[in-house]
């Protein structure tokens, strides 16, 4: 997914002083808590987008509804996110500062969709070969769709090995056509 630019400077403002002040991980669950909060509360979704509402009204709703939740840093952060005009795009600061922490600890994340779920024993083999291949640590997301008949799709890092039945048929029924266009010229 494609962050907004300030997004990704947040994020990026975020985690290094997350690291820089050892509280990386406290930070991560009050970045997820807020992320959870906003998309789970369509009012506090339309309140922060909202530009009728003035940003110190903001702040103060914040503020009660989450009274002591955070850590200082957080709530520091949250403030400034606000005080900035820039509480529209929290979720998407939260969502990038996920992804930022999972790289910087050296984890990709990949998704395999197939046509029936995979075994245990498929899934690990699966996250060891990725694993070795890659050099990082693996969190596989499956995905069960019957129409890719057989074989399976992965997403790794912004990359897509199409090794499916349907995809391979696909790929067949576009060379022919191209085939049969390239002779009628």
């Amino acid at each position: 997914m494609n962050y907004p630019r300030v997004a990704s400077r947040y994020s990026k403002a975020l985690l290094e002083l997350a690291v820089e002040m050892k509280q990386l991980d406290r930070v991560s669950a009050d970045v997820a808590t807020m992320k959870k909060a906003i998309t789970g509360s369509r009012d506090l979704e339309l309140l922060l987008a909202s530009p009728i509402v003035k940003t110190d009204k903001k702040q103060d709703i914040l503020n009660e509804v989450f009274k002591n939740a955070f850590s200082p840093i957080f709530e520091g952060f949250v403030s400034l996110i606000t005080k900035n005009g820039r509480e529209s795009v929290l979720v998407s600061i939260c969502e990038k500062f996920e992804k930022d922490v999972l790289e910087y600890k050296g984890i990709v994340e990949a998704q395999v969709t197939t046509a029936v779920s995979l075994s245990d024993a498929d899934k690990t083999k699966l996250i060891k070969s990725l694993k070795t291949q890659l050099g990082k640590e693996v969190i596989l997301s499956e995905r069960v769709d019957a129409s890719t008949i057989g074989g399976m799709k992965l997403f790794v890092g912004g990359y897509q090995i199409d090794n499916t039945v349907s995809g391979k048929l696909r790929a067949m029924r576009n060379q022919l056509i191209d085939t049969s266009f390239e002779a009628k010229l």
